[in-house]
């Protein structure tokens, strides 16, 4: 069976791969659309999730601006990822800047002082 992402009766289905795709990455994602839709997000088989988002009762929505949506979060899907991908591969960079930004305290020589000028 080929989970295709789609819009039916006014309902929005995503099937992502759980293999590209974090867990993370996504409830970052659509965080910014509760507002705006009941989500659901499941994992299913460990191969894929399945994310369903409905109109909240308070949303007046037509197709165009459903529309509009899809398109819209399948690309903060992706940027949402890449984003969660970054933060893990530079992980130890910043915490070796963090360390080093505060290493002076770690010494017996105080800080350097201002210059007055």
């Amino acid at each position: 069976m080929k989970l295709e992402n789609q819009i039916i009766d006014n309902l929005i289905f995503l099937y992502l791969d759980a293999s590209i795709y974090s867990r993370d990455a996504l409830m970052k994602c659509f965080y910014w659309y509760a507002d705006k839709f009941d989500i659901s997000i499941n994992k299913n088989n460990e191969n894929y999730f399945e994310i369903k988002l409905k109109p909240l009762p308070n949303f007046e929505i037509d197709n165009k601006k459903l529309e509009g949506f899809f398109s819209k979060i399948k690309q903060d899907i992706i940027d949402f990822n890449l984003r969660d991908i970054v933060t893990k591969e530079t992980k130890n960079i910043r915490d070796l800047l963090i360390a080093k930004a505060f290493s002076h305290f770690d010494t017996e020589e105080p800080p350097p002082e201002a210059s007055n000028d």
